[in-house]
């Protein structure tokens, strides 16, 4: 099986406020980045900014930064299952790339898809580290913003 490959986007406004994302099937306390899977004939910079207008509602945002950096994680068994029994295909897991982006709309414009996003909030750089819960997810994250910001 192969890797899906898939891009993130690295949130920020000009309060140095970071964007992160509660996806429908996250536990209470499970948060990510927003972003999607690239798909066929597409550069990752139009995935991201799809990902991004399908998401959240809007287009207030602007691609400051690629992370040289590429995050491949295997998922568990029950997700390639539901995987493969929702879409009728899978993958091993996900290959992913990240962008710095700088939202430069106003916080009412961001309007989340329901059928995706449970819910949205801004945070501190200090509180990142108690919203990414998942295996190594923030220390991937805070490597990424560690390179994206200098």
């Amino acid at each position: 099986m192969s890797y899906r490959e898939k891009v993130s986007a690295v949130i920020f406004d000009k309060n140095d406020n970071f964007l992160i994302v509660q996806l429908m099937g996250y536990r209470p306390d499970d948060w990510n980045f927003s972003g999607g899977g690239v798909e066929e004939g597409e550069t990752e910079e139009e995935a991201i900014l799809r990902e991004l207008k399908e998401e959240l509602g809007t287009d207030k945002f602007k691609i400051l930064k690629k992370s040289k950096q590429v995050i491949k994680y295997d998922w568990p068994s029950f997700v390639i299952a539901k995987r493969l029994k929702e879409e009728g295909k899978t993958y091993r897991g996900q290959k992913q790339n990240m962008f710095l982006v700088e939202f430069t709309g106003k916080k009412e414009d961001i309007k989340p898809d329901p059928k995706e996003i449970k819910q949205v909030k801004w945070v501190k750089y200090g509180e990142l580290k108690d919203c990414l819960n998942f295996p190594n997810q923030w220390e991937s994250a805070e490597k990424v913003i560690g390179e994206l910001f200098n």
